[in-house]
Order: C-alpha cells, then sequence, then structure tokens
C-alpha cells in the first residue's frame, strides 16, 4: 500500500487533507452543474440528479477505486455504509432541521406534482438498490452461486442484474431529462422575438458554458485525485488501528464521503424544501448504487466472502430504502422516526464493532 510506511499521524493529517479536497472539489462540481442547468433551463429534478451525482463523487469514485485495486470488501462497503447513512442518519438530521420542530413534511396539495415526483424518484430508488443487492449476491463466493451451482446460469443471472439496474437508472435519468418546469413555457413566450439583444446573450451564454465545462472537468480531476489519495491513506489509516477492511468502507470512508450529502440535506431542510431534500437522499442512493456497485462489478468479479456484508448490510441497505419510501408516501418524516432511524444505524454499527 502506498502510504503505509507513514507514521499514523501522518496518515491522519493525510486523510484530513485529502478528505477535504475531495469534498471542496465535489461541492465546486456541483455548483457548476447546478449554474449549467440555470443557463440551459434544464429541469429541477434533473438538477437534484445532477447536484447528487455531483455531491457523491467521493463515494462510487472511492468504490471504483477500491474494487479495481482488488478491495472488493472496501469498496462495497463504501457504497453500502453510505446509503444505509443516507437513509438513517442525513434522513433524520433533516427532519430535526426543519423548521417548524414537526419534521420533513411533503405538498398535501391534491395530485402535488412534487409529491408525485418523490414517490417516483423513490420506487426508482429501492428497484436499483434490490438489483445491487443481487449483483453482490451472485459474485464469486456468496451464497447465490453456491445455491445454483452452475457457474454458466450464475454469470447469466449475474450479467441480467446487472443490465437490469443500468436500465433502471437509465429510465430515471431520461424521466428527469423529460421533466419540465412549470414556468419553463412562459419563459419560452418571453424571450421570443427580441432580436439582437437574443443574439447576444446566446454568445454570452456559450462563452459562459465553455467556461463552466472547463471548470466542471477540472473539479473532477481535482476530486477523482483526492479520492485516490483518500482511499489508499485511509486504508492504511484503519489498517495501522487494526479495523477490518469492512468496517473501513462501512463506517470511515461511507461516512467521510456522505459528508457534502450531509451538507446538502441540511440545507434544504433548513429552506423547507422538504421534496428537493428527500429526492436528493433517493438520487444519491440511486446513483451509489448504479456507480458505486454495478458499474466498477461488471468490469471486476472479485470473489467475497465477507458473511455479514451479505447477511446484514445489504438487505438493511435495501430495508431501509423501503421504509424511506413508506415515508415518501406517508407524506412526513416525523422527529420520532428520524430518532428511530438513528436507533437503528447504532444498533448495526454496536453489531459491526462487537463482530469485528
Amino acid at each position: 500500500m502506498l502510504f503505509q510506511s507513514l507514521p499514523l499521524p501522518f496518515l491522519f493529517l493525510l486523510f484530513c487533507l485529502s478528505l477535504l479536497i475531495t469534498l471542496s472539489a465535489s461541492a465546486w462540481f456541483t455548483h457548476r452543474l447546478e449554474k449549467i442547468c440555470s443557463l440551459l433551463g434544464l429541469s429541477s429534478r434533473l438538477l437534484s440528479l445532477l447536484g447528487a451525482s455531483g455531491a457523491n463523487i467521493p463515494n462510487y469514485a472511492a468504490s471504483i477505486f477500491s474494487i479495481a485495486s482488488g478491495q472488493v470488501v472496501t469498496g462495497l462497503g463504501i457504497i453500502i455504509g453510505s446509503n444505509i447513512y443516507n437513509c438513517a442518519i442525513i434522513l433524520a438530521v433533516a427532519a430535526f432541521a426543519a423548521p417548524g420542530r414537526h419534521g420533513l413534511a411533503l405538498p398535501f396539495k391534491r395530485a402535488s406534482k412534487e409529491a408525485r415526483a418523490v414517490r417516483n424518484v423513490a420506487g426508482y430508488s429501492l428497484a436499483i438498490v434490490f438489483t445491487a443487492t443481487l449483483i453482490i449476491w451472485l459474485l464469486p463466493g456468496t451464497l447465490l452461486p453456491q445455491a445454483i451451482a452452475l457457474p454458466p446460469l450464475t454469470t447469466l443471472a449475474l450479467l441480467a442484474a446487472i443490465v437490469s439496474t443500468f436500465s433502471l437508472f437509465a429510465i430515471l435519468v431520461f424521466q428527469a431529462f423529460k421533466a419540465k418546469d412549470e414556468n419553463e413555457d412562459e419563459d419560452n413566450q418571453e424571450t421570443h422575438g427580441e432580436g439582437e439583444s437574443e443574439r447576444m446573450k446566446k454568445v454570452k451564454q456559450r462563452a459562459e458554458m465553455v467556461r463552466l465545462t472547463g471548470e466542471i472537468v477540472l473539479a473532477l480531476a481535482i476530486a477523482l485525485g483526492g479520492v485516490v489519495v483518500m482511499v489508499q491513506s485511509g486504508q492504511a489509516l484503519t489498517g495501522a488501528l487494526h479495523m477490518p477492511p469492512v468496517l473501513a468502507g462501512l463506517l470511515v470512508l461511507a461516512v467521510a464521503t456522505s459528508l457534502p450529502n450531509t451538507v446538502v440535506a441540511f440545507s434544504l431542510a433548513r429552506d423547507n424544501r422538504a421534496s428537493a431534500c428527500i429526492e436528493e437522499i433517493f438520487s444519491s442512493n440511486s446513483i451509489n448504487a448504479t456507480l458505486g456497485i454495478a458499474l466498477p462489478l461488471a468490469f471486476w468479479h472479485a470473489a467475497l466472502n465477507d458473511r455479514l456484508l451479505l447477511i446484514l448490510d445489504a438487505p438493511l441497505m435495501v430495508a431501509l430504502t423501503l421504509i424511506a419510501l413508506v415515508l415518501a408516501y406517508r407524506r412526513r418524516v416525523t422527529p420520532l422516526a428520524g430518532s428511530l432511524l438513528v436507533a437503528v444505524y447504532v444498533v448495526w454499527v454496536v453489531a459491526h464493532v462487537w463482530a469485528g
């Protein structure tokens, strides 16, 4: 390992510095994406999805790097731990942060467009997380391949689960692109036929797009570089502390890489934007499962021998996503529900510490 020979204090400082750089670059990436969406007049739903993709760069990039480096348990632990953290801790933080001390509340207007959008994203998130869990269960050395006992059939099932995950995510992205804001047509009518001033505005917009695209590429490069150093130093640090790889992924790296989502969800909740807050959490889980599990495991099929990750962690990720979906259908996440989610998370952490 690259940083294994460094003293423990230097490892800790390097991990914190690389984490700070990664989070800053991810925030920069997200802000530039938001500006591009605003310039192009894209829907708020697509903006939420793109913002989640930027905020989750540390998660799926760290997972891809870990799995490609042969650290399958650590890579999967980052995504599973991050998704569990999202549905338990971030949702609870948002419920407590919402004004009025009544938790997050989706609009109760008849046929609310926002509520329908959140339910739709939540449903796809649950399906994507479930198919991603099937991918994990179909890896060599796990339970399902041993039960099937036919390698060609196992490979076919694994391929089907990977394709299903990507297909569901593609539909989710397509629907986000297809969605339109209610004021879009009004904006088009207002800007129609302005002549020369409109052409000048388009020239400036193209120049702004070029600048923003360059900044996005730079921010992405910095974030990916920070992720490489963060994962390497994090693995060396947890190894020096004699922490099992699964705990390093599920707790240390998963929580560290989920900090951008925590800040975003807290801000949205404080601004009383419950729909955007809940949708961002579900979008994050979908992106994590697709890019952090399905994508790397489509290329690297290493054996997985951690039974606790299979029988506890992955099922808990699906169960908490289902609970979050139920809360979305009930249109409210109360502080009591948030407290129960935190309790589940604490019990899960204690179970891993005890098992480790």
